[in-house]
């Protein structure tokens, strides 16, 4: 029997339709594939400049690449400290490694899993040289105090808005606060390209610099002015990108609706801390992530996360672990067997990440994120409404511990 492949059971389909697929097809007759051949690559990365509200974009195939590439455009490298969440996807922490710099975790906020502003101040160090706050599941993070901390120890601010694509914060969307914004376009995102990426910034050395890094620092044939990838997106994926785009308010849409209808069917669900949205900002549910509390039912969060999922899933943990509990953080592994950054002479410290971060260790166990894809249809959110009332009814009457 083949080994059951572990990622397929969270595949959800990205919308599509007839659009995307002439999109495509027109670039495989034009037969100009490449940024360095097309032009779609260039359109797109004007139109999503626009829509987010910054003077430049740069294509890039995929939200990791995004972040290295802005990480290595601001100079990052050996001894530098970059202050990020610990609940996020690991690319946030791993783009810093690939500079060759050092992941500094700090706490969360309870409420919105946003990094915690009042905690950012107390990690700063003379090697601090940026932070990266996540506006995650679609929540932007609270920017206006993140900004004071950085202008007021010199800080760069990368937004990682891998999940957000068009959320706002204060009216203003996000990638256009901080000097840089970095978004996915994975088939999951609320835009897609596939695979896909871009770089957000008003700053035009930033965006010189972030092209030269993702083509292989090359300003033209056979010139090479600084380390480089090929990082490059296809024609292809800015196709897929250039409709996605002009989906994208409608996806949003879809993606609000269905929190709301959680919202209004879940509200007396004693169990179940609802998400919480901030006054100021346009969430744009990535997904919606109540957080459990079987101790209202007196039975333990792996019984009740079992009983949820038993028959056909509906749920799952997000990030059920901080990063730093991982074996990547926990062993220090970088590169080689000299596991550089961690042993970095330019470094010279002795970092541990031994650590306790309440917020985020207790968020980890009890946050559960239920569907928000807009392919997901009407009957599928009435089932996973039922079943979770269901469940909680029979738990309730049961004298199972």
């Amino acid at each position: 029997m083949p080994k059951k492949d572990p990622f397929e059971s969270i595949h959800i389909p990205p919308i599509m339709d007839e659009a995307e697929i002439e999109a495509v097809v027109r670039v495989l007759k034009s037969k100009k594939l490449t940024l360095l051949s097309g032009k779609r690559i260039k359109k797109f990365e004007q139109e999503f400049a626009k829509y987010i509200g910054t003077k430049e974009a740069i294509a890039v195939n995929s939200g990791t690449a995004a972040l290295h590439v802005g990480l290595s455009a601001l100079d990052v490298g050996p001894g530098d400290e970059i202050i990020i969440p610990p609940y996020t996807f690991v690319a946030t922490a791993t783009a810093v490694l690939h500079q060759n710099a050092i992941p500094i975790f700090v706490d969360i906020n309870p409420k919105t899993y946003c990094i915690n502003p009042e905690e950012i101040e107390k990690a700063i160090t003379p090697k601090t040289k940026g932070i990266i706050p996540v506006h995650i599941f679609g929540h932007p993070a609270d920017m206006d105090p993140i900004l004071e901390i950085a202008a007021k120890h010199d800080l760069f601010v990368i937004e990682d808005a891998c999940q957000a694509h068009g959320a706002e914060y204060k009216g203003k969307r996000v990638g256009s606060i901080g000097d840089l914004g970095c978004f996915s376009f994975f088939e999951s995102k609320n835009m897609m390209t596939g695979e896909g990426g871009i770089i957000t910034t008003n700053d035009s050395e930033l965006a010189a610099a972030s092209r030269l890094v993702r083509h292989h620092g090359e300003p033209s044939w056979y010139v090479y002015d600084r380390l480089g990838y090929n990082y490059r997106m296809t024609e292809v994926q800015a196709a897929l990108g250039l409709v996605q785009l002009k989906r994208l308010d409608q996806l949003n849409q879809t993606r609000i609706e269905y929190a709301k209808f959680y919202f209004d069917n879940l509200e007396n669900v004693d169990v179940l801390q609802l998400p919480f949205v901030s006054k100021d900002v346009k969430h744009v549910f990535h997904a919606f992530a109540p957080l459990i509390m079987p101790e209202k039912l007196n039975v333990s969060k792996e019984y009740f996360l079992k009983k949820l999922n038993e028959g056909v899933p509906i749920t799952k943990r997000i990030y059920p672990q901080p990063l730093y509990e991982a074996k990547l953080f926990k062993d220090r592994m970088g590169y080689g067997p000299l596991k550089c950054p961690f042993t970095c002479p330019y470094y010279n410290k002795d970092i541990s990440y031994d650590l306790n971060l309440p917020v985020v260790e207790d968020i980890c166990t009890r946050v559960i994120g239920l569907p928000t894809s807009p392919f997901i249809q009407k009957p599928m959110l009435d089932n996973a409404i039922e079943k979770i009332q269901r469940v909680v009814k029979e738990l309730k009457q049961s004298t199972i511990i």
